[in-house]
């Protein structure tokens, strides 16, 4: 079995430094690679999934069957006698295609990690994406938030030379492009020149395979952008057939100076870019933020409902947790921002007075004992700590400490718990909800992470289908198979269905359960008993093999 993944902090960094010196001398990294089940001559299938009860991704009843795999697809269902390389014993197991988590940042550990990431090619957890796949994703899409790699190219070269655990499409990033392109000073209406840059680049990202392209409005410089720029960019996107996934402007229920809420005047952005580039609109992780001010959930279902009866491909993708987690400097008016924490201009003594100000606006709805930091590279004893917490140790006020934070560069990232439970509940059954974690690679045991990058799927079917009665499994497995992989046009996957990809997930619902909590999140999920990844098997009695079958993946 797999090993390797009880790592400290400092033993990451020596491990690493030991890593990349090897790179330097051979000038490139080694992949350990595994074999595959071998046939004989008398063997039809390279694996049979005997005996499970199939849930095959759509709403259609259960059955029991028997699935035979050859090479990386299915290519038989039913009662099947002949012979296999191996055979999977599934009965009194649920079998469903593999999830599908649309919304993940998992390039982010790759990009944001510099030469460390050369770890990636040693470390169990890391390149076999293991918090994933404990919890049955067998494929990620990247790119989200408008952040990523703004080259597809490079970020697939390394999916595949890690082989990755995962199978991985993945978005061009708005912010990240803009920002390359037009540097710290970024303009807010593009000229002619700049709009047509941003087109061309768009383009480009289009024709090396990218599913379309995302934005992080609510964060610089995505924030910078214009509605109509977001039209234009739209609509060179749709001539290939891709779609635009949003973050939006405001996801709270704020008021605005026309009396709206954010949140439902952000819908309405997000709506008319749709309409405007007659293009597939995903909403990024649904919700209403504090402060909520009365805003209701059936507001923003109108908006999304409305424009579905119209015609138009609008859905929107939900974690099932009441907290969300970004950089501290969230929380701040847009014009102190930038992409990862606040300008310099602000740094200086009158700057930090006015995020002081700001911050303890903030605090009049969201106290600073519901902002728990989770990852902070200067001060990692103060991970799993709440501002209010900090700020006792230190001495002074929360919003003291706060200013600090927001003026390190990276800013530390947190856990913000500025929802409510019955929002997240009203949200869930709708069929255009797909679930997805908003969560990221992690390698085990390092910084305190949001659960949702541990827990989310399990969560799903066990808290709010099976205990709770939200939804049926059918209809929970929907949402995180056929439905996510119809919004993102995978071909031949989602569905367990002769031809598709043998993405399969084996799982004991009796013992299916999420554990990962706020302070002690490195814990992985039980009752995903096999599963496997393009007819590798990648997990078998629960455990991973080291089996990655993992592939970057292009738009089709």
């Amino acid at each position: 079995m797999d090993t390797g993944d009880n790592l400290t902090r400092r033993e990451f960094v020596g491990k690493m430094a030991k890593t990349t010196a090897a790179v330097t001398l051979v000038g490139a990294v080694p992949y350990w690679g595994c074999s595959t089940e071998k046939k004989s001559e008398d063997t039809i299938f390279d694996v049979i999934v005997k005996g499970g009860t199939i849930y095959d991704g759509t709403l259609s009843k259960p059955f029991v069957a028997d699935i035979g795999i050859e090479g990386d697809k299915i290519s038989a269902i039913g009662t099947l006698t002949q012979k296999a390389a191996k055979t999977i014993d599934a009965a009194g197991l649920i079998v469903t295609p593999g999830f599908i988590d649309i919304h993940t940042h998992c390039d982010l550990t790759f990009k944001r990690m510099g030469t460390k990431r050369y770890l990636s090619y040693v470390m169990p957890s890391w390149k076999g994406n293991h918090n994933y796949l404990y919890q049955g994703v067998t494929t990620v899409v990247t790119g989200n938030c408008g952040y990523g790699y703004t080259d597809a190219e490079r970020w697939f070269s390394i999916v595949d030379s890690v082989k990755f655990g995962s199978n991985v499409y993945h978005l061009a990033p708005h912010g990240m492009i803009r920002e390359e392109l037009f540097g710290k000073n970024q303009p807010g209406e593009l000229n002619a020149k700049q709009l047509d840059a941003i087109k061309a680049k768009v383009a480009e990202e289009m024709e090396k395979g990218t599913v379309g392209f995302s934005t992080g409005l609510e964060y610089a410089p995505g924030l910078m952008a214009s509605t109509k720029e977001l039209i234009e960019i739209a609509k060179v996107v749709q001539r290939y057939g891709g779609l635009y996934t949003t973050h939006m402007r405001d996801e709270s229920g704020r008021v605005n100076a026309n009396g709206n809420p954010g949140v439902l005047e952000s819908i309405r952005e997000a709506i008319e870019i749709g309409k405007q580039a007659d293009i597939p609109v995903e909403i990024s992780h649904l919700k209403i933020a504090e402060p909520i001010n009365n805003t209701r959930t059936s507001q923003l279902i109108d908006l999304i409902e409305e424009a579905r009866l119209e015609g138009h491909d609008l859905t929107a993708d939900q974690y099932p947790y009441a907290a969300g987690s970004t950089f501290v400097a969230i929380l701040l008016p847009n014009k102190f921002k930038t992409s990862t924490g606040v300008k310099e201009e602000f740094r200086t003594t009158a700057g930090r007075k006015q995020i002081k100000e700001a911050i303890e606006e903030v605090f009049t709805y969201l106290g600073p004992e519901k902002i728990l930091i989770t990852m902070y590279a200067e001060k990692e004893e103060y991970e799993g700590k709440n501002i209010k917490e900090i700020a006792e140790m230190e001495g002074r006020a929360p919003s003291d400490a706060y200013v600090d934070m927001a003026c390190e560069d990276p800013a530390p990232v947190a856990v913000f718990f500025a929802q409510d439970m019955g929002v997240v509940r009203d949200l869930m059954p709708n069929d255009y909800i797909i679930t997805a974690s908003d969560g990221w690679t992690v390698p085990k045991d390092m910084t305190k992470p949001h659960p949702r990058v541990y827990g989310t799927f399990p969560r799903k079917l066990r808290k709010f289908a099976m205990d709770e009665n939200l939804m049926n499994l059918e209809q929970a497995i929907r949402s995180m198979t056929s439905l996510p992989a119809e919004k993102f046009n995978m071909k031949g996957r989602g569905k367990i269905s002769q031809g598709n990809y043998a993405d399969i997930a084996m799982i004991n619902l009796k013992t299916l359960t999420d554990h990962a909590t706020y302070q002690n999140p490195h814990q992985y999920c039980d009752g995903v008993v096999h599963l496997l990844v393009n007819g590798k098997v990648s997990m078998e009695n629960g455990k991973t093999t080291g089996k990655r079958g993992g592939r970057a993946l292009k738009r089709v």
